[in-house]
């Protein structure tokens, strides 16, 4: 057995191995005409205990990514499920550079003895000792705008609508509720837009190449009461979706990414609140 595959040599039946994100990453690379970073992912197999026996090969990994940076990111096998989602529950790191990867790594694994976590599980009635973790190495994508989209609108759970959400820069200001995002429904039979809200963006989160490090800057005024996803992505994006839900044939929750204009798929997951 292979204790590190990269992306595309991995599919979702590998929920065990690799964890719910690790294994809907690698689903999505099979998926034509959606682009997803590559990247590599650490399975279960892995721990604390036996992370030192893999460093050479995750950093020989890295420089074949050939780029400065990485997300690193944990994929727990209760992660990303039909009937369960940890979404934004386990730890994440943007920008990560090689010196620190092995740091973030171990990080990674610790978030799943942290409170939060344990609460969850509470919460969820499900047994923390169950819980498995695989982390995620994946190409950074240094995003100019990024967002999140449903298949089915989860406000008023129409199958016939289609959610997206928008904000500038990194999506990290987004998840953690600092920025409000622009919210647009779309028609999912026309692909015409129905509604739009366009919210008020101060501040966005940009990496620094210089420091490599992220950084808060403020959005310059003209931009800020602007639209955030140009009208001329609208098409692509929702095709990007389409696919997504055809190929899982369940409404999916996505997150995406726009980096020198070309749109970026960084992960899927099934919506579980339609179903509350």
């Amino acid at each position: 057995m292979e204790e590190i595959k990269f992306l595309r040599s991995i599919s979702r039946s590998e929920v065990a191995l690799f964890g719910g994100k690790g294994s809907s990453l690698g689903e999505l690379k099979g998926i034509k005409n959606v682009n997803v970073p590559e990247g590599f992912v650490l399975s279960t197999e892995i721990d604390l205990k036996n992370l030192e026996e893999f460093s050479n090969e995750i950093l020989n990994n890295f420089d074949k990514l050939k780029i400065k940076t990485v997300a690193v990111r944990s994929s727990a096998t209760k992660e990303d499920a039909f009937d369960t989602s940890f979404a934004g529950q386990f730890d994440t790191f943007l920008n990560v550079t090689r010196d620190k990867l092995i740091e973030k790594i171990s990080e990674c694994y610790n978030s799943l003895n942290s409170e939060r976590i344990i609460n969850y599980c509470k919460g969820k009635h499900v047994n923390p000792e169950e819980i498995k973790i695989a982390v995620v190495v994946q190409k950074m994508i240094q995003s100019e705008i990024s967002g999140i989209a449903f298949s089915n609108n989860p406000i008023n759970k129409n199958a016939n609508e289609i959610m997206v959400e928008a904000g500038f820069g990194l999506g990290e200001y987004m998840v953690s509720g600092i920025i409000t995002p622009d919210k647009y429904i779309f028609d999912k039979k026309s692909k015409k837009i129905i509604d739009k809200k366009i919210n008020y963006q101060e501040f966005k989160l940009c990496f620094n190449e210089d420091r490599l490090e992220n950084e808060r800057l403020e959005v310059s005024l003209e931009k800020r009461n602007a639209q955030k996803l140009p009208t001329k992505y609208f098409l692509s994006l929702l095709e990007n979706i389409l696919d997504i839900e055809a190929h899982y044939g369940r409404p999916m929750d996505i997150e995406w990414a726009i980096e020198g204009g070309i749109i970026y798929i960084t992960q899927a997951r099934p919506i579980t609140t339609l179903f509350l």
